[in-house]
């Protein structure tokens, strides 16, 4: 929580920051306190919940993160030093074979950085890839998605437009690239796109406590830089490297 007693939220993240802690850090906050929910990502939080807290989205994150880290893999340290790599993959739209795709992505990356760093790579793309998948090919809305949420039928809902043949066999394709200076994800779905250029700043707080797009808002804050492209299917995020 952003205030308790001896530290307070800020400080506690703070003090699990500097240690290089790969621990998945989430805020809650309340109304009126929007600007330290923004403090907070900076401050590399990398996730907000708000009061009063419902237990459903809190589970729902916590399955998420449960997955990523279940799917966590390290690969033994190699001497040496990478100077260029690019790949590209191209996966099937299946929600429960994300946190398997950003591992494999990761590890392929084959990229030598702290732990907390790899961590913020991996929940971003998550973010971004479940984006793709459920607003890009599955062309499920914010409205459609957060009445399925309050009633419970949410699986269904994905199982459904999975099964439609307008939008079933669309795929997900995740291209890679480092010079050694930066890294570069590019997530590219087979959906019909957006006006990305309506996204809230991810500095105003007027946005923070809103659910709706949520997973681009965090996604911001785990990159350098996060842009999205063309009629807004494609979406490209960046980490600089040299300095890590």
């Amino acid at each position: 929580d952003i205030q308790m007693p001896i530290m307070d939220g800020l400080e506690l993240l703070e003090a699990i920051r500097d240690k290089k802690s790969d621990t998945i850090v989430i805020i809650i906050t309340a109304f009126g306190t929007e600007n330290y929910a923004i403090q907070a990502l900076h401050l590399g939080a990398n996730n907000y919940l708000k009061e009063p807290v419902s237990g459903q989205e809190l589970l729902r994150l916590l399955k998420k993160y449960k997955t990523i880290i279940s799917a966590k893999y390290s690969p033994d340290s190699l001497p040496g030093k990478l100077i260029h790599r690019k790949f590209t993959f191209e996966f099937d739209s299946e929600f429960n074979k994300i946190p398997k795709i950003v591992d494999k992505v990761i590890v392929e990356s084959a990229l030598d950085v702290e732990n907390n760093v790899k961590v913020n790579m991996e929940l971003g793309l998550v973010e971004l890839i479940t984006n793709a998948i459920e607003h890009g090919n599955l062309g499920i809305d914010y409205h459609e998605k957060q009445n399925a949420l309050n009633e419970g039928t949410l699986d269904e809902l994905y199982n459904e437009r999975m099964n439609d043949p307008k939008y079933k066999g669309r795929k997900i394709i995740v291209e890679f690239f480092t010079d050694n200076v930066k890294a570069e994800w590019t997530v590219t779905d087979e959906g019909e796109g957006f006006d990305w250029t309506l996204l809230p700043n991810p500095t105003d707080q007027d946005h923070i406590l809103e659910l709706s797009g949520r997973g681009i808002f965090i996604s911001r804050f785990l990159f350098d830089k996060v842009e999205y492209k063309g009629k807004g299917n494609i979406v490209t995020a960046t980490k600089k490297i040299a300095d890590l």
